[in-house]
Parts: structure tokens; sequence; C-alpha cells
């Protein structure tokens, strides 16, 4: 069994493009799952929401997510007119479609080790898994899960590793959009059951970066300049 992992695409069109393209190269997957963050803080959200709905396949909601369906109100200045922007970009169904996402999907595998899908934990939206997150982190935050989850992939770090933590395999597969791990490709992650356990791998797209530059400079998004210097950078 074989799942694809997307998260943190950020309104990035291009790198979204260029991932499922990757993706389309690879050896068949069983299951598809987009793990949040989709549109908020990139140049083209209503196209990538329109490109997501159309691959009819289970799509999580992410910390960013929820924030744009929201009106904002209690919000920085600052976030609140990228927020607008967003907004009036998908129109009331785009914010519609957010706000109805479920915080996880569970990928059951027939041979009784299942992946659960999160956006950042199993518990919340916003408090993240680190790749170094220590025993005393982790335990609150998923000592509860079922002993039938072999494996949780998330995003919202925007930086992709792999590491085991007692018997569950933690993958955080990056971000497709706005990488911040120092490497500007975009980011994926496929895991795949061989021999009786679950193993991940991390896959990197190259795409046309300066295209995306170009649309954060003509798409009238507020704050893009700071948007454009992370997607170069690839860091926080």
């Amino acid at each position: 069994m074989r799942v694809a992992i997307i998260a943190d695409i950020h309104g990035n069109q291009v790198a979204l493009e260029a991932v499922l393209a990757d993706l389309a190269q690879q050896p068949a997957v069983d299951q598809l799952v987009i793990a949040g963050d989709l549109c908020l803080n990139g140049p083209r959200p209503k196209e990538v929401l329109e490109i997501l709905q159309g691959l009819h396949c289970p799509v999580i909601q992410g910390n960013v997510d929820a924030e744009t369906a929201l009106d904002g109100s209690d919000m920085s200045t600052k976030k609140q007119s990228i927020v607008a922007w967003t907004r009036a970009q998908i129109g009331q169904s785009g914010i519609d479609y957010l706000a109805s996402l479920p915080p996880s999907y569970l990928v059951t595998n027939p041979n009784g080790s299942d992946v659960l899908v999160v956006h950042a934990n199993p518990l919340n939206l916003e408090d993240f898994i680190a790749p170094n997150s220590s025993d005393a982190t982790l335990e609150p935050l998923l000592s509860h899960l079922s002993p039938n989850v072999g494996a949780l992939a998330f995003g919202h770090l925007h930086i992709a590793y792999i590491r085991r933590w007692r018997q569950l395999l933690l993958c955080d597969v990056g971000s497709c959009g706005l990488p911040r791990d120092e490497d500007i490709r975009a980011s994926y992650g496929i895991l795949s059951w061989q021999e009786s356990t679950w193993q991940a791998e991390i896959r990197r797209v190259p795409y046309d970066i300066k295209k995306v530059v170009k649309q954060l400079k003509q798409c009238g998004m507020p704050k893009s300049e700071k948007r454009r210097k992370i997607l170069l950078a690839a860091k926080y």
C-alpha cells in the first residue's frame, strides 16, 4: 500500500502542479491526501483550490485554512489584510469549502496498520512536532492514538523529516509551496507499506520559482515582499 501526502501549498499553484506531475511519474499510490494550509500567503489561492477540488481526494484543514474561513477580526492588522485579500480571491464558495474541511483523515490499511494524516498534530492545528521534539512534548500529543495507527503524516512546520517515536513512524512531509528547511524545491511525502512496516520517502521537486516571484509581485497580495524572500531563502 502506498499513500502520498501533500501539505502547506499556500497558494503556490506552480509548485502544486510540479508536485502532481512528479507524483504521476511514480509507482501508483492507493491514496492521496492533502494535509492543509491550502491557499493563504500565495499568489494563486483560487486556482489552487480549484485544482485540489478536481483531484477528488481527501483534504484536511490547516491552521491558516481555519483563519481564512474566519473574518479575521481577532488577527493582527498585517494578517487581516492578507486574509481579506485571499477571501476576496476565493469567494464565498471557497471560504465555505475551507470551513467544511475536517481536521484529520485516517487511511485504513488492509494489513492492519493505519496512517493518520493531520496538519500539525492529532490534537490541534497549531502545536508543531519537531525533528527533535522530546518525549515530554510528544507524549501528550501522541500517546492517545489507537494502536492500529502505525504512521502519522503531517506538515505545518515546513521542514521535512522522518523519525520514529516508539512504534510510530512520524513523517513531516514538508511544504509544497513555501519550504523553510533551506531547500527551495517543493516537498511532499510518500508512505509505503513494506515488510510489515511503514516506510517514508520525502520527495523534492524543482519548479519555476521565478514565475511565482513574478506572480507575487503582480497579484496585489499585501505584504508579498516577505513571502518572496521566504520563497527564495527557504528558511525562517
